[in-house]
């Protein structure tokens, strides 16, 4: 089986859920992985490379029966037909032949929407791998009906009927949508004996493997680190945060299940990256922290909730050695708060930015959001207030140290994201993002020790339009591919009305491309916490 990274081999080998599925197909007895990355202009030997080789034995992406892609980011899909077309197979599903080999897609993007990439695959597995999905593992029934298949006469409309049945997969052609006059979609027609709704697959078994890195490289992003994935799912309810929703139930790794494997890192010398949509809620946090160091390690954290930030879990990132904290407050105004359901008060903040410096953590990362739904300039002025407070409370705890760090604020366009209850909401025009993007770095562009980074404004809608898309999009998908441009060039090249992807409040009442996946959340109840926050009256629908 071919496992391809839609991006860079330094990217692809940093991501967790991409090594979490080599081990978990290297590990079957009876499938063999072998990586593929995006090709560079050159490869790591010198050697110019324009086709896709894998990196364990060189042979070409067409040589394999199974060609799996690993899509976590929706910026990443025009890599998925690049590739397929650099290795010369068509990269559209209607042009390929009836034999093998089949493409299949799978990852967190995909997981949410899977229409974008629908005219691509053969199949797209939706959720998370489990080793035990009720009784049958998924390469298992893979690999039966392959067996079982002559593929001299078998066609693969054959083979995706015997898939049909298996938990996660949605098999795209075997859906079609029709679309009114004002092209939003009338009815999503389904093949006979095809589930009308794929249902996510949740990895809730106790034995489940605990998602570790497994292979390092000097040239990947966090390649000195072992990852740690110690929860998934989070119960805070954030409503623009899909990792939230779709992942739930939120689930902690013990630390006994993951002891080994920070132990035989720590010995290496390895840093261990503890990651996770939750983990301030991990009942053992202290615990994990303190024991990493007891065996003479380091560890990072990826961003953590105040309530996580206790006062010991602040003195073991001091230990630790580390120099930024990272904190999310999203937004500033009280008003806001409310809207996106993290209701964390700004003082709240403020203190913990004093506790963190006066610890020996020299500097503090922000992430905020800009065009959430309903905000308004008083509300992007909250920020930049917010921030020159810390800024003052970050000066005082440093002046007794005798020495100062920065304040880094990450200012990022609110995207609307597919499970989640902002799925219906509008994403300001780009010209009133980028005015308000300005509006704080201006009112923050002289303050000492401040550094703003925005996000591109342009990147941000093309990522809504990915997003919220359906199948319509995939001939922009195949332009970009192609050409490699900016993803608006593509949109308009193809005709599609960008502004009806991302800029529309959609109505709760419509029919949605990811309609066709169940995630285990009602659209009923996210349409009334999406309502309930943007102040409309809650209507049954």
């Amino acid at each position: 089986m071919a496992l391809v990274y839609p991006n860079s081999y330094q990217v692809g080998m940093g991501n967790l859920g991409f090594q979490v599925l080599y081990k978990a197909i290297n590990s079957h007895p009876r499938f063999l992985a072998e990586r593929f990355f995006l090709p560079d202009s050159s490869s790591r030997s010198g050697a110019s490379v324009q086709v896709p080789m894998s990196e364990e034995s060189s042979r070409p992406l067409s040589d394999f029966a199974v060609i799996a892609f690993s899509v976590p980011f929706e910026m990443d899909y025009a890599a998925v037909p690049g590739i397929l077309i650099s290795a010369g197979i068509e990269p559209l599903q209607k042009d390929r032949s009836a034999q093998l080999p089949l493409i299949l897609a799978g990852g967190v993007s995909v997981s949410m929407n899977p229409e974008p990439l629908a005219p691509f695959l053969d199949l797209a597995f939706i959720g998370e791998l489990e080793e035990d999905i009720e009784g049958g593992l998924l390469f298992s029934a893979l690999a039966d009906i392959l067996d079982a298949s002559d593929r001299r006469s078998d066609s693969k409309d054959d083979l995706l009927e015997k898939l049909r049945n298996i938990p996660g997969v949605y098999v795209p052609s075997a859906y079609s949508f029709d679309f009114d006059e004002a092209g939003q979609i009338r009815e999503i027609q389904v093949k006979p004996g095809f589930p009308h709704r794929v249902r996510a697959v949740k990895r809730l078994s106790p034995d489940s493997g605990v998602p570790v890195s497994v292979l390092f490289s000097p040239e990947a992003e966090f390649g000195d680190s072992l990852l740690v994935e110690t929860n998934r799912g989070c119960g805070r309810g954030c409503r623009f945060c899909a990792s939230g929703w779709i992942h739930r139930p939120v689930r902690h790794v013990a630390l006994s299940r993951f002891h080994d494997d920070i132990s035989l890192a720590v010995a290496h010398g390895k840093t261990v990256g503890l990651i996770g949509s939750d983990l301030a809620g991990h009942p053992q946090l202290e615990e994990v922290l303190a024991r990493i160091l007891e065996l003479g390690g380091n560890f990072s954290l990826s961003s953590i909730r105040p309530e996580g930030l206790t006062p010991e879990v602040i003195r073991l990132m001091a230990r630790s050695g580390q120099k930024t904290a990272t904190l999310a407050p999203e937004t500033a105004s009280s008003r806001m708060k409310q809207i996106i359901g993290k209701e964390i008060p700004s003082a709240r903040f403020h203190d913990l930015v004093g506790k963190l410096v006066s610890a020996g953590i020299p500097n503090i990362r922000f992430y905020f959001m800009v065009g959430l739904p309903t905000e308004t300039d008083e509300d992007v002025e909250a920020i930049s207030e917010f921030v020159l407070e810390s800024r003052r409370v970050f000066v005082n705890a440093s002046r007794p140290l005798g020495r100062i760090g920065k304040i880094s604020v990450q200012l990022s366009p609110f995207v609307p994201k597919p499970w989640t209850p902002f799925q219906w909401a509008a994403m300001p025009p780009a010209s009133l993002l980028e005015k308000r993007l300005r509006t704080i770095k201006e009112a923050l562009r002289k303050e000492p020790n401040i550094v703003v980074r925005t996000e591109s404004v342009q990147d941000a809608v093309a990522q809504a339009v990915l997003s919220r898309g359906d199948r319509r999009i995939s001939g922009a998908i195949l332009r970009q591919a192609c050409a490699r441009g900016r993803w608006l060039g593509a949109f308009k090249e193809e005709g599609l009305d960008v502004g009806r992807y991302a800029h529309r409040e959609q109505s709760v009442a419509e029919i949605l491309p990811w309609d066709v996946t169940d995630h285990g959340i009602s659209k009923e109840t996210l349409a009334q916490v999406f309502l309930k926050a943007i102040g409309h009256k809650v209507e049954a629908l």
